[in-house]
This record gives C-alpha cells, sequence and structure tokens, in this order.
C-alpha cells in the first residue's frame, strides 16, 4: 500500500455569430452574465443561463454551497445525497468507481454513471471516475427537465457543478483530514496572477483510505491546473484540465440470504489477489466568453476527456442451495471512452414593445467512442470459483478468463436548441424551448462479427409558466422531454431503442426573507426504453417498455438569525414499471424509497474577534426500498428503513486557521445503501470519526 502511495505521489511530477444592434430597452432587474458566475440558495443562472431570482424561474433547484460542503465534511458527491430530497443513492459500480445516482426516481446510464453539467455547459460523456471536492466550488441539482438546454440529461434533474477559479488575489490553501478507519488525504490549492492578465490555479488531493470492509481500499490522485486570461475587458479565456487516478477493491458488497440480510457487512466475498481496478480519467476543457455588448454575449468551449477502467474483479454470482456456498464469477476489464466535443452559444435580450426577451441560440457537435473487452469465467465443476458467506477462504479461483465482450461503440451527434424566456410584466413570465438532436450510432461485436448502425433524432421541447403575485410568492409549471442513447448491444445482437421521457411539474416557492426559503413541487414522470437486467439473461441488458415516476418534495431552508440556520426536506416518491412485455406492472424501480426527509441545522455559538466555535447536526430518514432488480420482483427483496444522524463543530482558531471534528452516524445504525440484485448490496458505513484542519497563507 505505502507503495502505491508512493507511486500516486510520485504522478503529481510528470502528468503531463455575432449581434452589435443596441436593444430598444434593457430592464434593470435583468442582466446577461458569465455562465460561472457563482449560484446561490436564492438566485440560480445555471436553469435559464441568465441570471435571476428564484422566484423569477419557472424551475426548482437545491444548492451547496462551499460552507455546507466543508461543515457536513463531504468527500463525495454520493455523501452529499443526504441532503438534497428526491435524489437517491444508485449502484456506484463495484463500491464507488463513479458517481450514479438517480433524480426523482430515474437514474442515467448504468454503464457509465450520470452525466453532470459542468459550470452551466453540457460536459463530456464517458466513464467518470468520482468527482473530488477540492476542486468544487458548490454543487447545484436542478429539479426537472434541462434537456432542452443542456442535452442528453435525466429528466428527473441534472447536477451542476461549478469549479473553483483562478484568482488575481495570491491564496494558498492546506488541507488534512484523517477518519478513525485509516483514511487519510491531503490537498493543497494555489491561486495567484501571473500578470495583470493572467491568472492561474492548481489544485492537488491525494487519498489512501482503508475502510470498514475487509480486504478493501482505495488510493486516489487528483491534479487540476487552470488558467484564467483576460484578453480584454470583453473578453475571457479559460483553461481547465483535471487529471484523475483512482485505484481500489472492487466491491460488490454483500449477499441477501433468503431476502434476508444475514451477512456481517464487513465479509468481502470477491477475491483479494486481484488486486486494485484502476480508473483513469482525464479533462481537458477551453471556454470563450465574450460580452459583444451590454445586452448579448457569446460563449464557446471545446472539451476532450479520456477515461479507463481496466483491472480484475470477482464477484459473486448466485447463492447455492445450503445458503452458505456462494458461487462467484471472475473478469477483466478493459473499457475506454474517448469523447470530443464542440458547443457555442449566443445570448441576449430585447425588448419588444411591452415584451422583455432573454434568448439563448446554441448548437453543440462531438462523438462518443466507446471500447470495452471484458474477460469472464463463471463457477463450474471443472473450474470451481465459490466462497463460504460466513466464513470466506480466499484463493480459490482460475486465472484463465476466456474472451466475454469485445465491442466498439461510436456516436456522432449534433444538436440546435433555442430557448426564450418571455417576461409580460414583472408578475408573468413564460420560458419556451427545445432540442433538436441527430445521433449516428454504430456498434461493432468483433466476437461475433455483428454491426448495427442506427440513426436517432428527436426533438425534445421545455416549456415553463411562471406567476409572481407578490414579492415573497412565486407560483410555476413546467414541461419537458428528455432523449438519449442507450449504450451496448443485447443478447440477440440488437442496439438499444434510445430512451424517451416526458415530464410535468407543478410548484410553489415563498421567500420570506432574503436568506429563507419554503418550496413544493409535484411532478409526473414518464420515461420508455429504460436499460435493465435480462429477464431471460442476467448477462445481458434488456431495455423495458415504460416506467413512470410520481411524486412530491418539500424543502425549506430558514436563517433563524446570524448564528442559527435550518435546512429540511421531505420526498415523496412513487416509481415503478407501468408497461412491459415481460415485467410485471407494478414492479417498483430498484432503489427508489416511497419517503425520505432529512434536517440539518448549524449554530455558531461563538464569536470573538476573529475566533469562532460553532456545531451542527445532520439527520436523515430513508424509507424502505426494492433492493432487486425489477425482472426478480416475484423474488425480490426490500432493503431497510433507516435513520443516520451526523453531527460536528469547529473551532477558528485565527483567520487562517481552522480545525474541524465529524462523527458520521452516530448511533452506528445498520444500514444498506444501494442494491444491485440480492448478491450486489452495498452495506453502509458504521460509526466513524474523521478530524479536518485547513490552514490558509
Amino acid at each position: 500500500m505505502k507503495f502505491r502511495f508512493a507511486y500516486l505521489t510520485s504522478l503529481v511530477f510528470i502528468s503531463p455569430v455575432g449581434f452589435s444592434a443596441e436593444p430598444l430597452h434593457i430592464l434593470d432587474i435583468i442582466y446577461v452574465a458569465s455562465p460561472l458566475t457563482e449560484e446561490s440558495l436564492r438566485q440560480s443562472q445555471v436553469l435559464t443561463k441568465f441570471h435571476h431570482d428564484l422566484l423569477d424561474i419557472p424551475f426548482q433547484k437545491t444548492h451547496l454551497s462551499t460552507q455546507i460542503i466543508q461543515q457536513q465534511d463531504i468527500q463525495r458527491i454520493d455523501q452529499a445525497l443526504n441532503l438534497v430530497s428526491g435524489v437517491f443513492h444508485q449502484n456506484n459500480y463495484g463500491g464507488g468507481f463513479w458517481d450514479n445516482y438517480s433524480f426523482r426516481g430515474f437514474q442515467g446510464n448504468p454503464n457509465t454513471g450520470v452525466d453532470t453539467i459542468r459550470n452551466g455547459l453540457s460536459v463530456n460523456r464517458g466513464i467518470t471516475a468520482p468527482r473530488d471536492m477540492v476542486n468544487i466550488e458548490s454543487l447545484d441539482f436542478l429539479k426537472g427537465p434541462s434537456a432542452a438546454l443542456y442535452g442528453r440529461g435525466e429528466v428527473g434533474g441534472a447536477l451542476n457543478v461549478t469549479t473553483k477559479k483562478p484568482q488575481w488575489t495570491p491564496e494558498t490553501v492546506l488541507n488534512l483530514r484523517g477518519t478513525t478507519q485509516d483514511e487519510y488525504r491531503l490537498s493543497l490549492e494555489q491561486t495567484a496572477p501571473i500578470s495583470d492578465a493572467l491568472a492561474y490555479r492548481m489544485a492537488v488531493a491525494i487519498e489512501d483510505n482503508q475502510s470498514f470492509r475487509d480486504h478493501v481500499s482505495s488510493q486516489r490522485l487528483f491534479v487540476a491546473p487552470q488558467l484564467s486570461w483576460k484578453l480584454s475587458e470583453s473578453t475571457l479565456i479559460d483553461l481547465d484540465t483535471e487529471f484523475t487516478q483512482h485505484l481500489g477493491t472492487f466491491d460488490r458488497g454483500i449477499t441477501a440470504v433468503n431476502n434476508h440480510l444475514l451477512m456481517d457487512p464487513k465479509t468481502f466475498t470477491g477475491e483479494p489477489y486481484d488486486g486494485d481496478m484502476r480508473v483513469k480519467d482525464n479533462l481537458y476543457q477551453l471556454r470563450l466568453k465574450h460580452e459583444l455588448n451590454d445586452a448579448w454575449q457569446m460563449n464557446a468551449a471545446v472539451s476532450y476527456k479520456d477515461a479507463q477502467m481496466v483491472g480484475y474483479s470477482t464477484e459473486p454470482r448466485k447463492l447455492q442451495a445450503d445458503l452458505e456456498t456462494l458461487e462467484r464469477q471472475r473478469r477483466h476489464r478493459d473499457y475506454q471512452t474517448e469523447d470530443i466535443l464542440l458547443q457555442g452559444e449566443v445570448l441576449g435580450q430585447i425588448q419588444l414593445g411591452s415584451l422583455s426577451h432573454e434568448l439563448v441560440l446554441g448548437a453543440e457537435t462531438g462523438r462518443l467512442d466507446f471500447m470495452q473487452r471484458q474477460r469472464r469465467l463463471n463457477h463450474s465443476a471443472a473450474q470451481p470459483n465459490w466462497i463460504n458467506i460466513y466464513d470466506p477462504t480466499y484463493g480459490q479461483f482460475s486465472p484463465e478468463i476466456p474472451l466475454h465482450t469485445d465491442s466498439n461503440e461510436r456516436q456522432q451527434y449534433f444538436a440546435f436548441n433555442f430557448q426564450d424566456q418571455i417576461f409580460l410584466n414583472h408578475q408573468w413570465n413564460i420560458l419556451l424551448g427545445g432540442r433538436f438532436e441527430h445521433v449516428d450510432q454504430r456498434f461493432i461485436n468483433h466476437r461475433t462479427q455483428l454491426k448495427d448502425e442506427t440513426p436517432a433524432q428527436k426533438f425534445s421541447p421545455r416549456i415553463g409558466l411562471n406567476y409572481r403575485p407578490t414579492e415573497a410568492l412565486s407560483i410555476y409549471s413546467n414541461y419537458g422531454e428528455a432523449f438519449s442513447m442507450n449504450n451496448g448491444m443485447g443478447r440477440t445482437g440488437e442496439t438499444f431503442a434510445p430512451e424517451t421521457a416526458k415530464s410535468y411539474e407543478i410548484g410553489a416557492k415563498y421567500q420570506w426573507q432574503d436568506h429563507s426559503m419554503l418550496s413544493i413541487a409535484m411532478f409526473d414522470m414518464t420515461k420508455k426504453n429504460v436499460l435493465m437486467t435480462d429477464a431471460n439473461d442476467p448477462n445481458f441488458e434488456a431495455a423495458v417498455g415504460e416506467v413512470k415516476s410520481k411524486g412530491l418534495e418539500i424543502d425549506l431552508h430558514h436563517q433563524i438569525n446570524d448564528r442559527v440556520n435550518v435546512t429540511a426536506g421531505y420526498a415523496y416518491t412513487d416509481a415503478k414499471v407501468s408497461k412491459d412485455d415481460i415485467l410485471p406492472i407494478g414492479s417498483p424501480l430498484t432503489n427508489v424509497p416511497k419517503h425520505t426527509a432529512h434536517l440539518a441545522t448549524n449554530y455558531d455559538f461563538w464569536k470573538s474577534g476573529q475566533q469562532a466555535t460553532g456545531v451542527h447536526l445532520s439527520l436523515n430518514y430513508v424509507d424502505e426500498r426494492s433492493g432487486d432488480n425489477p425482472t426478480n420482483v416475484a423474488n425480490g427483496f426490500n432493503l431497510p428503513a433507516y435513520t443516520l444522524v451526523n453531527i460536528g463543530g469547529y473551532y477558528q482558531a485565527k483567520p487562517n486557521l481552522r480545525y474541524q471534528l465529524n462523527i458520521h452516524n452516530l448511533f452506528d445504525e445498520k444500514y444498506y445503501l444501494s442494491s444491485y440484485s440480492n448478491v450486489w448490496v452495498q452495506p453502509g458505513e458504521p460509526v466513524k470519526a474523521s478530524l479536518s484542519l485547513q490552514w490558509k497563507y
């Protein structure tokens, strides 16, 4: 382990149309701003591309600021989900090899993790390592459809990641963190001007983590060099790069026995001798922002993403009749994705009579290559690969693995989108938008020489209506559609039809003071051609007919006084199969609880000069939910409900020195985060304390 940590550390040093006419009138309360404008609780730009109060936008979001991320000791995005209503844990692929979660019951691509938005721009697809928080300023969970503006997004919502930027004021930040589970992390951030026009930022994070699971560990290196160049007062160029190396034990979790969770959550039923799975994720992005005049702006970006997942794993497959001998399969994966994306947009405002229009015109083109090569061998009498789930003995497997999958997939796409948010007066506005997308998908199975070429195209509209009867209250409704290509090929050798989805929503927001807001939303969504395990052969996937999700979300944020704030949320989500030729109608979707609730409060109880001390408390309730694929609903099982309590405190010793202690799962609740099937169940962490130190200079 020390060797691997040293190896990771060493890598730090070797990685490598215009508008010119002046508008007739510009509203004082509306302005065009950079896509990098900071998001906040009460304002947003990423939802519409224009900076507005949230009460003027016919959509909803949950904002997690830098302060919340730090207070709650959030190290991965999936740890933030406890603070977001209607967003749930999903299978994170072997214990944390990518981020995966569902919005309002619908999850994204199960083969590569979820798509996100980055700084208000579409981001590259493909394999993505879990995002590192050292380069993240804030997280905004956008609720409802956004495909008309960003494309490829889940109809239930999308995550916008706002990254930290180079600054013209020098600053260096050192963070050290350790936990009672032998997890150690060091991060260093530095930003400074190079000249009056050029500034840089460098972020580095290194981790060496054990875990509560036997034989399970991970190591990580993240490096993010950035440059910002002010070509003029109206033109800014940003160069962002991120390099991630994530090494870890591929861990499918525990196995349910007769639909009961009887195994010790610590027991590892994989194979320690397999070594580490490695995920490499490199991102390069060049962005241009140019203000044409006071009312019009042009944004453009070119992004390139190169990612790979490679390594061995031994995974549970089937529990034998004695209910303690687990058959396993051994795999070697070599997955690679490569995506290049070019996008541009013009946005601005015009006044036509008494109507104010905010316009967005955009275009996007790109190419995604997905190469999969997998070797696989199941347990058999001739080549046994089994383990006792109560008394595991490792090393009983065959090293020789035959080729199972060898395929290449290419998606070439282009899209055009438009949006017009029309302000009829100070109370009413309507948003009209749409996106036309064309995709050519080519798939070849090199083992069978089966080939398939599938062109697909779709127009995805988005409509929103917002009414603000008073300064403190708004009522809204929206409708939207989404379109996304499915990856891979089914057992009969055909590619899958694209996913299509529709969403209806109605809601209200009430803001009675600057930092206090109450919101409520009701939604009804339908999605077709969702990939799930093939009921006829669990080694393949199949697209089910139709799934539906409907529900209610209530969110509250209240600043009681200068020292105390409270955040609370509740979500009711009913997600199930609504039409299919094979799956039973009404089968619940996996990992989607009907009821969830959270409460978080922060109290800064002492301040003296430049010193301060505070504490925080959070509670999170997750209802019982299906733990098995809908293909096995007749014999499936449920993950039990759980309630987690986290506490923490901080001491600001000096303006540049901060100590923080967090205790996660204070009462040592036994719980299960997510499941893919009865043999792949991810147990949650027991009680854990973490101590952090931050030094700025």
